[in-house]
C-alpha cells in the first residue's frame, strides 16, 4: 500500500517506520525541509509543503491508498493553532475529495472533552467545546469528516522516547503538584498510538470516532507518588491551582474511556498503564533536559 502521512513528526515518523517494516511505501509531509535527511534514513519519502497555503497539496504526486493526518501546531499560540487546524484542515478536506484514498485517519485529541468533575467520558459525548483551541480542533474534526469516510482517533497526552512533560519535569526536579493533585491525567504511549493507527489501516477502517488512551487514568498526585516511590526521588511541592484562563486548552478533569476502540478492533495496549510505559522509558535511559 502507498501511505501518506501529513504531519510526519513525532508520531508520524514512528508510524512511517512501522508501516515500512510491514512492507508499505510511505511518503511524509513536513512544512520544513530540515528533517528530510532524517526521514530518508527511515525510508520515508519526504515532501515539503505548507498545508495552510491554498493549493499546496496539489504538489503531491500520485494516488495514496492510506492518508494519515497527524498535524501539529508546534506548541505555538492560538493563532498558529487556528491556521493549522482551521485553514489547514479546510485545505486537506478539499484535497481529500479528489484523492480517492481507501482509508483516511485523522489524529485528534481528547482535549475536545471539557468535563471538570472527574467524569468518565466516551465518544458519545456530544457537547462541542465553546471556545479556545478545543473548539478549533472539534471544528477541524467536522471539516475532515465531511470528506470521504474518515476514522477520527482522539489521542490523550502522548509520551514516549524523548517525550513526557510531567515526567521530565519530575526527573529534573522542577515538578509541582497543582492544588491537591486530584486532577486526572489521561495518557497514551506513542507506540500504542502508532499501533492503533496501524490497526485501523490493517483491519479496515470502522468509520467513526475513537478514543486512544491507556486503561488507567491517574491523578496527578498518584502519578507523582508512583514516580517518587519508583525512583527514590522526593515528592514535588504543592502549589496553588493555576488560573484556567492562562492555559491554551483550559483546565479539565476527566477520565477518558478506551472501551469502544478496544472492543471494535480487539486492540491490546503494549503499555496498558503509565506504570508499564514509564518503566520502559526509565529502563531505556530517557534523558532529562
Amino acid at each position: 500500500m502507498r501511505a501518506l502521512i501529513i504531519g510526519c513528526g513525532y508520531v508520524g515518523e514512528a508510524l512511517g517506520q512501522r508501516l515500512i517494516a510491514l512492507g508499505h511505501d510511505v511518503t511524509g509531509v513536513r512544512r520544513s525541509h530540515d528533517h528530510n535527511a532524517r526521514l530518508a534514513r527511515f525510508g520515508i519519502h519526504p515532501v515539503n509543503l505548507d498545508i495552510t497555503e491554498q493549493g499546496a497539496l496539489a504538489k503531491l504526486d500520485g494516488q495514496y491508498d492510506w492518508v494519515i493526518i497527524a498535524t501539529s501546531s508546534s506548541r505555538d499560540g492560538e493563532e498558529a493553532y487556528r491556521n493549522v487546524y482551521g485553514l489547514g484542515s479546510e485545505n486537506i478536506a478539499r484535497w481529500l475529495k479528489t484523492a480517492d484514498a481507501r482509508a483516511v485517519v485523522f489524529i485528534s485529541s481528547t482535549s475536545v472533552y471539557k468535563q471538570i468533575n472527574a467524569e468518565w467520558v466516551s465518544e458519545n459525548e456530544v457537547a462541542p467545546p465553546e471556545h479556545g483551541t478545543s473548539k478549533i480542533l472539534w471544528e477541524a474534526e467536522q471539516t475532515i469528516a465531511a470528506s470521504p469516510p474518515v476514522t477520527i482517533l482522539r489521542s490523550s497526552g502522548i509520551y514516549g522516547p524523548g517525550r513526557g512533560h510531567l515526567f521530565r519535569r519530575f526527573m529534573s526536579g522542577n515538578a509541582a503538584i497543582k492544588g491537591e493533585g486530584k486532577r486526572y491525567l489521561n495518557m497514551v504511549h506513542r507506540d500504542d498510538l502508532v499501533g492503533s493507527i496501524t490497526a485501523v489501516l490493517g483491519l479496515g477502517a470502522q468509520f467513526g470516532i475513537y478514543n486512544i488512551t491507556d486503561d488507567e487514568p491517574v491523578t496527578e498526585l498518584t502519578f507523582y507518588r508512583w514516580l517518587s516511590e519508583t525512583t527514590g526521588r522526593p515528592m514535588p511541592p504543592f502549589v496553588p491551582e493555576p488560573d484556567p484562563s492562562t492555559r491554551k486548552r483550559g483546565l479539565t478533569n476527566k477520565r477518558v474511556s478506551n472501551k469502544s476502540f478496544k472492543e471494535t478492533y480487539g486492540f491490546k495496549y503494549k503499555y496498558p498503564t503509565y506504570r508499564e510505559g514509564y518503566t520502559n522509558e526509565m529502563e531505556d535511559g530517557l534523558k532529562t533536559p
